[in-house]
């Protein structure tokens, strides 16, 4: 893929439509915070003080995750978030630490506490970057979704003080039904206020909201293209950065495309978070004070080992081979009128694929029953999700199963054992057992049908196009018969899950075009995008190719 190469000077900063793979980390120190946004990812660990996850980590644990990022995975510049890490007793001694090991940081923040000047200049003092602020809406409708009266108004105030502080900002939007209205407004104050970019998030339904979706908040997605496209026309034509986040290619008309930002688009956004550390920092040891931290894995490795699970799949059923491994160890249960009792720990996400592929095998059809979703109690929140028993790993002790089958991959080592502590180890079958290839090389291969050649594709290219699959995959997102046509079907997330049950695939189109699109930079290389003084020298192209224009 050959286009063009642009970039443009701005103020302290440059745009460009090269494309290269991002080097960013995240890093969340604790759920505690000042606010309760109705759609927030981690409303329950927000909420409850006796969450593993809700308390802010120490310093030192803190200090080691970032030493981490810099030495094993390379990272370059760091997120950090919450919570609301603003409030955070050491983040002053973190952002200086983060400077001093070569991670320029970011707060992903609401900005109340930046209502006050000298707060700022703090920040500015102790070598923050930037901030990406969470602008949901304005007014009483923002003050609605996050529960705190006036709000807004020190969130506008604290706009100004980064002005006046010479601190930038981005913003972050949650595509909710409350703020359809108000997103030309946001993009509006956006170009007023100076924003760099503006990344407008569609409500998913992860961590702490899947269950969380109903008719009364979901917006159709032309809803929001009806809103949407006006604000990314008027933040396109005053040359701030806008992203779409986890809505499909499909439902928007063509000029819009190169704002859309799935998970494989993700890997180019400099702003974003790259794949490898982010697959460690994301594991519970790395974002609960009270655990040691694990053993940053080898990013080829890992990979190695989640093919097992995708390689197998059969007809589109994931997981596969835990039915085949099912129907060989119960081989004499299934011959009799016996069911085989099913207890499965982990992901509800990943549970229900795993149902799924039982329910596709002829050999286990009818013939096993799912006692309960496990989770340890910390995590439940309703008697029932996804319509199975909803119970704790003690209800499991005291009603032991035929088999334990564990559906989280990040969480897998702290299920084993603490089934072992349990006396229940021997019981338990990982969906993501370790590859008996322990290299720690990567060899693309196209046993997915989204995966194909792509022109001046590097090895960690295809490996991280590859993860950003498994996410869409696991989270996850669905496609329709119309999307079995479409040609840019190898780029595309499809439609969410739960978006599908409420609403279906009406909407998606089939995009024809003259050959079958794998390359993820397809539409977003026609997109101008950020790149910061400190990141010129790897995140620019300086050759004869490149077109300089002036300063706009």
């Amino acid at each position: 893929m050959t286009k063009e190469i642009v970039v443009i000077d701005r103020d302290g900063y440059k745009l460009t439509n090269y494309r290269i793979p991002c080097r960013r980390a995240t890093l969340w120190i604790g759920q505690t915070c000042n606010l309760r946004c109705k759609f927030c990812y981690y409303t329950k660990m927000v909420s409850d003080l006796e969450h593993p996850q809700h308390s802010f980590m120490s310093i030192n644990k803190i200090k080691q995750i970032c030493k981490v990022l810099v030495g094993k995975y390379n990272n370059n510049s760091v997120d950090i978030e919450g919570g609301e890490p603003t409030i955070y007793k050491d983040i002053h001694e973190l952002i200086k630490y983060c400077n001093e090991i070569g991670l320029k940081p970011t707060l992903i923040t609401n900005g109340l506490v930046l209502d006050k000047t000298e707060t700022c200049q703090k920040f500015k003092e102790s070598g923050i970057y930037d901030f990406l602020i969470s602008v949901h809406a304005i007014g009483d409708v923002y003050d609605e979704i996050v529960q705190v009266k006036g709000a807004s108004a020190r969130q506008l105030k604290a706009l100004d003080n980064l002005i006046e502080t010479g601190i930038p900002f981005r913003f972050n939007t949650v595509l909710s039904k409350e703020v359809l209205p108000q997103l030309m407004d946001v993009a509006k104050l956006a170009v007023e206020k100076g924003a760099r970019a503006v990344n407008f998030i569609a409500y998913n339904p992860f961590n702490d909201q899947s269950t969380g979706r109903t008719d009364e908040n979901i917006p159709k997605y032309t809803e929001i293209i009806e809103k949407l496209a006006p604000a990314l026309d008027y933040l396109d034509e005053n040359f701030i950065e806008a992203n779409v986040r986890y809505l499909p290619f499909c439902v928007f008309e063509e000029k819009y495309r190169k704002f859309i930002q799935n998970f494989q688009q993700r890997v180019y956004d400099l702003h974003e978070w790259e794949s490898a550390g982010e697959v460690w920092t994301s594991a519970p040891s790395q974002r609960t004070a009270s655990d040691e931290l694990s053993e940053p894995p080898d990013f080829y490795k890992h990979m190695n080992n989640w093919r097992k699970a995708f390689r197998g799949a059969k007809d589109g059923a994931l997981y596969s081979h835990i039915a085949e491994q099912l129907a060989e160890k119960f081989k004499s249960v299934i011959e009799s009128d016996k069911k085989i009792g099913i207890c499965l720990f982990g992901n509800p996400n990943t549970n229900m694929q795993v149902v799924n592929s039982l329910n596709s095998s002829p050999v286990l059809k009818d013939k096993f029953e799912i006692k309960a979703f496990i989770s340890s109690k910390a995590y439940i929140s309703d008697d029932q999700i996804h319509g199975y028993p909803w119970m704790s790993d003690e209800w499991l002790a005291e009603n032991i199963p035929d088999i334990i089958l564990i559906t989280s991959y990040a969480h897998k080592s702290q299920i084993k054992n603490l089934l072992e502590e349990k006396n229940l180890g021997k019981l338990a079958i990982s969906v993501f057992e370790e590859s008996d290839d322990e290299s720690n090389e990567y060899a693309k291969e196209f046993y997915l049908p989204e995966m194909g050649e792509i022109e001046n594709f590097t090895e960690l290219e295809y490996a991280y196009k590859e993860h950003r699959l498994f996410c869409a995959k696991i989270n996850p997102y669905y496609k329709g018969d119309k999307c079995q046509e479409c040609s840019i079907r190898p780029i595309c997330d499809g439609f969410h899950k739960d978006y599908v049950e409420y609403i279906g695939f009406n909407e998606a189109k089939s995009i024809k075009l003259d050959k079958v699109v794998y390359d993820p930079r397809f539409y977003i290389s026609d997109q101008l995008k950020v790149v910061e003084k400190e990141d010129y020298e790897w995140a620019l192209p300086y050759n004869a190719d490149v077109k300089a224009s002036s300063v706009l």
